[in-house]
């Protein structure tokens, strides 16, 4: 069974998001929700404990604080924080993937936009009909987050050799997860081709449930293939 989300708790950090988003630089991209949910959700699937707070020093820089204390923000977004990132620590729980391994217990923060999330968007003036084309698909920004994350500690993540077993299976893990934003083309054809059989069609919502096994299967590795200083939690 898939965690529950404190749906209040997710607008209200929705919402001091936009505020940090507001005091980017125009040549800044703005950092949605999706893409902090799949960062938080690597750090704790990862190899060592690493707090919440780091998400926001890697994507913000570690001077976030200053727009939300100027509007006395700070306490009430750390605190939504930790909320959420207790919701996906619960839901990657060992005890429970391993009682029920077929199940999905990870409910990630998934922007989808429907007809009318996109009419109230060029309302409010937020996006043009231009850049409404031009929006990801389900998933894709969930799915860089949470490569980024990967990346910025490929230090801890990259310990196994390629050849391993182990080494295999964290590529193929990954691979799951990184395929949610892979453009339609051939790089997103062939891994279809190899990872799916032939009578299984597969589109973005095959891919984001995959990608969500894979990323319960990494909490459950990274416990089972600790890296040699590895701090587990």
């Amino acid at each position: 069974m898939s965690q529950d989300i404190d749906h209040d708790n997710t607008e209200r950090l929705a919402a001091l998001l936009s505020l940090l988003a507001a005091s980017s630089e125009d040549d800044e991209a703005p950092v949605p929700i999706d893409m902090l949910d799949g960062y938080l959700t690597a750090l704790i699937c990862g190899p060592q404990t690493v707090s919440p707070l780091a998400a926001m020093d890697a994507l913000f820089g570690e001077d976030w604080a200053a727009v939300l204390d100027e509007q006395e923000q700070t306490e009430a977004f750390v605190e939504a924080l930790h909320v959420r990132w207790n919701e996906i620590a619960e839901s990657l729980d060992p005890e429970v993937l391993l009682a029920e391994p077929e199940s999905m217990h990870l409910t990630p923060l998934i922007t989808e936009f429907d007809e009318a999330t996109k009419a109230d968007l060029m309302s409010q003036g937020v996006l043009s009909a231009a850049q409404l084309d031009q929006l990801p698909s389900p998933g894709v920004i969930w799915s860089e987050g949470f490569m980024l994350a990967v990346q910025d500690h490929e230090a801890d993540w990259y310990v196994h050799n390629d050849e391993s077993q182990a080494g295999q299976m964290l590529d193929a893990m990954l691979l799951a997860i990184a395929a949610v934003a892979m453009p339609a083309g051939e790089q997103r054809e062939t891994y279809i081709a190899e990872a799916y059989d032939e009578d299984i069609d597969v589109d973005q919502n095959v891919l984001i449930d995959d990608a969500l096994f894979s990323a319960q299967d990494l909490r459950l590795f990274w416990l089972q293939n600790p890296t040699p200083e590895g701090e587990l939690h």
